[in-house]
């Protein structure tokens, strides 16, 4: 059981207790339904605080998740650049040698046309 379930089942369990002493407790109508709204206010502000602190660890997690993804992306981006450097030098290096090759042609031609 996960811990923000074993929080619900135990104040679940706290109010079902606190209504059921409530119900079955010898005090007038007027007495009991006091004790019932008053409980029911207690419920009501441990489920209000529970999910403000789940609300926080969330904005944490998420705002933990956006610095990695931030770093990721910097590290991609680089990574890209590098790429990006290198197959620029390796084009310019097939260029080179096209040209080679195309001037080794040019030389050929010209001594079998002589």
């Amino acid at each position: 059981m996960k811990g923000g379930d074993l929080i619900i089942g135990a104040m679940a369990g706290l109010v079902a207790g606190a209504a059921l002493g409530i119900l079955f407790a010898p005090d007038k109508g007027e007495v009991t339904r006091e004790k019932i709204k008053k409980a029911a206010g207690e419920g009501y502000e441990g489920i209000k605080e529970f999910a403000g602190d789940a609300a926080h660890a969330a904005h944490v997690r998420a705002r933990y998740a956006r610095k990695e993804a931030n770093k990721l992306r910097k590290v991609l981006e680089e990574q890209g650049a590098e790429l990006k450097e290198e197959a620029r030098e390796k084009l310019l290096q097939q260029l080179v040698k096209l040209e080679a090759a195309l001037t080794k042609d040019e030389v050929d031609e010209q001594s079998q046309e002589a």
